[in-house]
């Protein structure tokens, strides 16, 4: 019998260090040019303009590209590049939390004369980049201009249709999809971070002493996916909290 024990506390640990989080976005789409073929080997180069990152592909040969494992949010500045082509610049671009944004450009012959450069960001088909699940993304213009009172992600979670948030004397309890909360699971950066002992009725962290895991001040944006399609995302039967915290720029501020 003790054995029996034993095995299942080595299955619940190794079922933990498995689960994660998404902390990245994507971008992909198609090149080509004026008369519709596929322009293969074009740059691709999207600079995270805050921080100065730098993510680069170049185009397969039917004209198709993909850049993951890249920073959420923006602005980004995303170039598209050709030798004998006009360069196209997309300026002002913010990435959501776990999506892949599609951006589809027809580049022009520089030889010639300029006429209107056509994007296109739809997706074809019954997929799309855009069907992820079923989720609720809080972007950071939200997170500064919804009012919260508790100043915690219960806050935010409203938002979500799925979700039901009660008030009880450790704060505030949320049930996704009718479940209990603690088949939630809480990820912060992609680290889990769920009430291991099932101390606390919120279900998080410090619970039990009506303390926040995090200040809301510190978030970037998050998630509450309820049926996510990414199969990265595990170790939950009710609902994921995927938070993401704020990182710093190359300007000097005081």
């Amino acid at each position: 019998m003790k054995k029996l024990y034993v095995a299942f506390a080595a299955f619940l640990i190794t079922a933990m260090a498995f689960s994660q989080g998404v902390t990245t976005s994507a971008i992909s789409g198609k090149v080509v040019d004026d008369a519709g073929e596929p322009l293969g080997g074009a740059s691709v180069v999207a600079v995270h303009l805050p921080t100065g990152s730098t993510y680069g592909a170049a185009t397969d040969f039917d004209g198709f590209y993909r850049i993951s494992n890249m920073r959420s949010g923006g602005p980004y500045k995303i170039t598209f590049s050709y030798i004998g082509f006009t360069d196209d610049v997309k300026d002002g671009i913010t990435l959501t939390l776990g999506r892949t944004s599609t951006f589809n450009v027809s580049l022009s012959e520089s030889a010639t004369a300029l006429e209107e450069v056509v994007l296109s960001a739809t997706a074809t088909g019954v997929f799309g980049a855009n069907k992820t699940g079923t989720e609720t993304t809080i972007t950071q213009r939200e997170v500064q201009t919804i009012p919260a009172a508790s100043r915690s992600i219960a806050d935010f979670v409203r938002l979500t249709p799925q979700a039901q948030v009660t008030e009880g004397n450790d704060g505030f309890t949320i049930s996704l999809a009718g479940q209990n909360n603690r088949y939630n699971a809480i990820y912060i950066d992609g680290a889990v971070n769920n009430d291991v002992f099932g101390l606390a009725g919120s279900g998080t962290n410090g619970g039990q002493t009506g303390v926040n895991p995090l200040s809301v001040d510190a978030i970037e944006t998050f998630q509450i996916n309820i049926a996510p399609f990414d199969v990265r995302q595990s170790g939950f039967s009710g609902g994921s909290i995927n938070a993401i915290s704020r990182s710093g720029s190359n300007n000097w501020e005081g």
